[in-house]
């Protein structure tokens, strides 16, 4: 995505990042005036203003401390502008919320009191979903205090809406950890939002709490793609429900809730990245398993080729086994001992050792063969090739690593030739 950063103020790490999402359609940046009069330091949360297509307003300029548009084209991707955020975000919290919500002048310290942050511990692993009062009356010009809202008679309020279409606070490091938000192409269009992840965190074993119904947002009516408030859809406005749902609800997002899944089907790639830069892995010998494909896992050509290694494993050792070791019993019987002893020194020393598998991972010294009165053996990304009566040698040691009298290669065959050129040199200075 070509996203542009328009605006990017000097921040400090801060406690909350809350993302706000227009796709051209938002009629008032109200939202920005709210969150901007909260009853905490305005220095521990940031407002972050991503618009997935092109349009760039003065007063969003003005009013968030973060400008983002993804110029986006066709139906658009909120879970991909989600994504464009979090990357973005350097709070300890990130907050997805409706961008034309009113907002009550204690909603960020109550966020912070449900993490248990307001005393400046870490905050608690949990999935916050947050709650939206509702009314088909339109937003009033001359309002100035969140307040006024709390008269249920006057404002005309629906019941209390479970809003995990749009608003949802979740630790950033857990959002990082679970894949960001899906970007699969099921979730293109107006059916989408980030439930996707915080089901998928419930399914990971993070407690879900909707926030307390005193801080719930508020929410006036204005012409929506789901044709509310006596107005009917334009054909435009029903194409974004792009994919199919049950009940409003991406039928991906439901599924993965319903099977337990807890990664997303595509993973942004930066966020697979920070991911995969973030474990902590034990042993050597795992970490060179840990980044052996990218997000796709192995190729069918490659597991094909390792489906004929096994067949060809399994054959072999069954042919060694019943027909092979019998056989070479046999000949050294007729041959007898010492004939057999020579002819077993010359396969060793010019077929053996090419048949080697010295690809095999060696988080320790590995002896992979003999070879012309040499040991070979490999640890980590070199062989070593140790003389015959050479003595015991700690290679895992530097001066073990350090003997005059061994020879190095991180190439197996150059190895070899090292190996032959040294008994080559050896024999004519005798």
């Amino acid at each position: 995505m070509n996203e542009i950063i328009h605006k990017q103020s000097e921040r400090t790490a801060s406690r909350l990042s809350i993302i706000l999402l227009d796709w051209g359609c938002r009629e008032r940046f109200t939202a920005l005036d709210w969150l901007n009069k909260q009853d905490v330091p305005r220095e521990t949360y940031e407002l972050i203003w991503v618009e997935l297509y092109d349009r760039v307003m003065d007063e969003v300029m003005e009013k968030a401390d973060v400008v983002i548009t993804c110029n986006q084209r066709g139906t658009y991707h909120k879970h991909l502008g989600y994504n464009i955020g979090l990357l973005q975000a350097r709070g300890d919290l990130i907050c997805i919320c409706d961008s034309d919500a009113v907002f009550p002048i204690d909603f960020v310290s109550s966020v912070f009191r449900s993490f248990e942050i307001d005393s400046g511990v870490k905050a608690r692993p949990i999935v916050l979903m947050h709650y939206e009062w509702r009314t088909s009356l339109l937003y009033p010009d001359d309002l100035t205090d969140a307040e006024e809202l709390k008269n249920s008679e006057r404002w005309q309020w629906w019941p209390l809406i479970v809003n995990e279409g749009a608003c949802v606070t979740v630790r950033r490091e857990d959002a990082i950890r679970f894949g960001g938000f899906d970007e699969h192409s099921s979730y293109i269009g107006y059916l989408c939002g980030p439930y996707d992840l915080a089901w998928r965190l419930v399914n990971a074993g993070w407690a879900e709490i909707w926030h307390d119904s005193s801080v719930a947002l508020w929410h006036f009516a204005h012409p929506d793609p789901i044709g509310t408030n006596g107005q009917k859809a334009s054909l435009k406005q029903l194409m974004e429900k792009a994919h199919p749902h049950l009940h409003g609800h991406a039928l991906t997002a439901v599924e993965a809730f319903s099977s337990g899944r807890f990664q997303p089907l595509q993973e942004n790639a930066q966020i697979w990245a920070m991911r995969m830069r973030d474990r902590q892995i034990g042993s050597e010998l795992e970490t060179r398993y840990s980044n052996l494909t990218g997000p796709r896992g192995f190729s069918a050509w490659y597991v094909a080729v390792l489906w004929f290694s096994l067949v060809k494993e399994i054959i072999g050792q069954y042919l060694d086994d019943r027909l092979w070791k019998p056989t070479l019993s046999n000949i050294r019987k007729v041959l007898g001992e010492r004939i057999y002893s020579k002819l077993r020194s010359i396969y060793r020393e010019y077929v053996t050792a090419y048949q080697i598998d010295y690809s095999v991972l060696a988080e320790n010294p590995i002896l992979l063969c003999a070879y012309r009165q040499h040991n070979i053996v490999k640890f980590q990304d070199n062989f070593y090739a140790a003389c015959h009566g050479l003595g015991d040698l700690d290679l895992t040691t530097v001066e073990g690593r350090a003997c005059p009298e061994l020879l190095v290669s991180n190439n197996y065959f150059q190895l070899l030739k090292m190996v032959r050129n040294h008994r080559l040199s050896a024999e004519l200075n005798n």
